[in-house]
């Protein structure tokens, strides 16, 4: 019983930092920190046009690592 108990609780922290990555992802993809700033061009393209690019990439990074650690084995 105790036992079952400790690997339900390793699991919801386990889930738990999952919610927290795909939170951070999301707070992220609101852009806050830009909004009132005039648009900047990085190597001819908008500064926010590379955030998006950025933030593509994180979020295939935390799938991918959801998807080698986290799922089940079907």
């Amino acid at each position: 019983m105790i036992k079952k108990r400790m690997i339900n609780s390793k699991g919801l922290t386990k889930k738990l930092g999952w919610l927290t990555s795909w939170m951070v992802l999301v707070i992220l993809s609101l852009d806050f920190f830009n909004w009132d700033r005039l648009p900047r061009l990085l190597l001819g393209l908008p500064g926010w046009l590379w955030w998006e690019v950025l933030l593509v990439l994180l979020t295939a990074l935390v799938f991918g690592l959801l998807s080698r650690f986290a799922w089940g084995e079907e």
